[in-house]
């Protein structure tokens, strides 16, 4: 018994360490199993991904047109009225998706959905701001060439965030 106890006396420190490393990685696998997609998540999260493309490239179409004026003709406001829709679309995607979340998944991926609903209310507060300007009898280019690459970077903000989700749950594109 003796020389058992002056083998494990004499073992590296290391190996305890290692030991604690491993645990911890053990611990983070056996999370991101708890947190991994069903295969259900994982279309609407592409279902919800695309919609967002659909929502940035229709911000920057329009960003680009209201630069080149003509904000008050028939084109640019059915640019508009896509976008619009697509906007909501997206959020009706990103709806979906959350609801399919369980409640452990939540818990352990709130910090990235508290940001993706930060950039969501901006998205919805620019999409607010060009309604209510394209709503005027002679609305201002500039505004809403503004408003529009505001929506597309507080997009691109959520897209980060959204894609960081789907990487958390493993989900691939």
């Amino acid at each position: 018994m003796q020389g058992q106890r002056s083998a494990t006396m004499g073992q590296p420190r290391g190996g305890q360490q290692d030991q604690g490393q491993g645990q911890q990685q053990g611990a983070r696998d056996r999370q991101r199993q708890r947190i991994h997609a069903t295969d259900q998540q994982g279309d609407q999260y592409r279902a919800s991904t695309q919609a967002c493309d659909r929502v940035r490239t229709q911000a920057r179409v329009m960003a680009k047109a209201a630069k080149g004026g003509g904000v008050n003709n028939p084109e640019f406001r059915q640019q508009h009225a896509q976008l619009r829709k697509e906007v909501q679309t997206m959020q009706q995607e990103q709806d979906r998706f959350m609801q399919g979340l369980s409640d452990e998944q939540r818990a352990v991926l709130q910090d990235r959905i508290r940001k993706m609903d930060q950039a969501r209310d901006r998205i919805h507060m620019q999409s607010q701001e060009m309604d209510q300007e394209m709503s005027q009898a002679s609305p201002n280019r500039q505004r809403i060439a503004t408003q529009a690459r505001e929506m597309e970077r507080a997009m691109k903000d959520w897209q980060k965030q959204y894609r960081g989700l789907g990487s958390d749950m493993g989900i691939s594109q």
